[in-house]
């Protein structure tokens, strides 16, 4: 059985500017959009025992932090004067909000919501922050719903024979998705008896990922599809053979809409017992009909040939990644742990991380650290990095990391102080208590030798 591992996301601080105090009418987007998450939260229950409106949510408008719910605001954050709803605002992007999730802020769990980025209607966004307050109810009350990033990491996705079920289960999920009369029922059935084969064929570490990652991201889909009153979808090409998570984006709510189909009551059976699995209750609820189905046999061929061809690739990509990497321009930066003290993951986004020849590609976020010092990469506005880890043992990232590179750097600081070093660039921490430098300005390469 593959090690159990939890891997977590990196907070990682980041300066904000000193704005002049803000009014409501300033800065209504944030406001607007609290307004939504009130509205869509009043207009039915999204979810047995959910309260959105008890959870804290931090907004990000691209100048200002508003922070709206929260019982004991940290430093830094003043009153909007005349907001409705009742608002706080903390000049520049808070620390602790980095993306869509949820983070600790003043002691206190809190959505966290960006609405800096591409346009998208105030609707789009307040049903987002569902998704994500949703998340803090379900660490609160089911903690047990996360799967394993560490699994992922180690994925059979080169198999096209599991690609091929996958991608079949995934095309009379469709179906049954899209049909209202009583083959939706063999539809689901088809769906169900691919899944069985396929986490037949796996280590039951693979399938658990799936399942309780469906549980996780899939409910908050649900609740976020269910506040904006959309539908899912599932693309007719499926996903590439890599995007495991992402899939579960999909696949979690399609089984919570189907279960609103054929097991009233399901929400609440699985808040009494959360030990259940999405597809394991809805085989339990659809019955034996008369009805057939069958994909049509020219479909089933070009799956199969399409997962041959596209597992086929998978090496050939990772190989492909690699050159990639190496041929970016910019500064570089190598760190190399001792020998026998790896350095460990601390965080990284496991949307943006992808197996390469010879390691692991980190395009958004990683912390690593052991007790000589830690580094930490953020591929934030205004640059553009990537980090490549190589593994000190079996795991490719948590039997620890032996080398570091990132790439993409403007030339960093470097400050060296009695066998201390300390480098800062657009992206960039990193402080070492033991460690030699050699820097090479032709070369657009620093390397970082740790000593303990």
């Amino acid at each position: 059985m593959i090690a159990r591992f939890v891997a977590c996301i990196l907070w990682i601080t980041m300066t904000g500017v000193a704005l002049q105090p803000v009014n409501a009418a300033a800065h209504d987007r944030a406001l607007q959009i609290a307004r939504e998450v009130e509205r869509l939260a009043g207009e039915r229950s999204l979810w047995p025992g959910y309260d959105p409106l008890a959870i804290p949510l931090a907004i990000y408008d691209g100048e200002r932090t508003f922070l709206f719910r929260h019982p004991s605001a940290p430093a830094g954050f003043t009153t909007v004067p005349d907001a409705s709803p009742k608002a706080l605002v903390h000049p520049g992007r808070h620390p602790a909000v980095v993306s869509n999730s949820s983070a600790e802020i003043g002691g206190t769990m809190t959505a966290t919501l960006l609405a800096d980025g591409e346009p998208a209607s105030a609707t789009e966004l307040a049903a987002v922050a569902l998704h994500e307050a949703f998340h803090v109810d379900q660490r609160r009350r089911h903690p047990g719903w996360i799967g394993n990033e560490g699994d992922l990491l180690l994925y059979p996705i080169e198999d096209a024979r599991l690609l091929t079920l996958r991608r079949l289960e995934s095309a009379a999920l469709r179906r049954a998705l899209a049909t209202t009369d009583a083959s939706a029922g063999c539809w689901i059935r088809r769906a169900l008896a691919h899944r069985r084969d396929r986490f037949a064929a796996m280590d039951s570490a693979f399938s658990r990922y799936e399942r309780l990652t469906e549980l996780n991201e899939g409910l908050a889909m649900y609740v976020q599809l269910r506040a904006a009153r959309d539908s899912v979808r599932i693309p007719g090409q499926e996903w590439r053979p890599a995007e495991i998570r992402r899939r579960t984006y999909a696949t979690g709510p399609a089984l919570g809409f189907l279960l609103d189909r054929f097991a009233a009551g399901w929400k609440e059976s699985l808040e009494a017992h959360d030990d259940q699995f999405l597809d394991e209750i809805l085989t339990a609820s659809v019955r034996d009909t008369s009805a057939a189905c069958a994909l049509p046999a020219g479909e089933v061929a070009g799956i199969e040939r399409r997962a041959r061809a596209d597992a086929n690739a998978v090496v050939a990509e990772r190989t492909a990644r690699r050159e990639a990497f190496d041929a970016r321009g910019g500064w570089r930066v190598e760190v190399r742990a001792a020998e026998t003290r790896p350095l460990w993951p601390q965080g990284f986004d496991p949307l943006n991380l992808e197996r390469v020849a010879g390691g692991l590609l980190h395009t958004r976020m990683l912390q690593l650290q052991n007790d000589a010092g830690s580094v930490r990469m953020l591929d934030e506005a205004g640059v553009d990095l990537e980090a490549l880890t190589e593994g000190a043992g079996p795991h490719p990232l948590f039997n620890g990391v032996r080398m570091l590179e990132i790439a993409g750097l403007r030339r960093p600081k470097v400050a060296r102080d009695a066998g201390k070093v300390s480098l800062r660039a657009a992206g960039l921490i990193a402080d070492f208590d033991a460690a030699t430098v050699h820097e090479d300005a032709g070369a657009q390469r620093i390397e970082i030798q740790l000593t303990r």
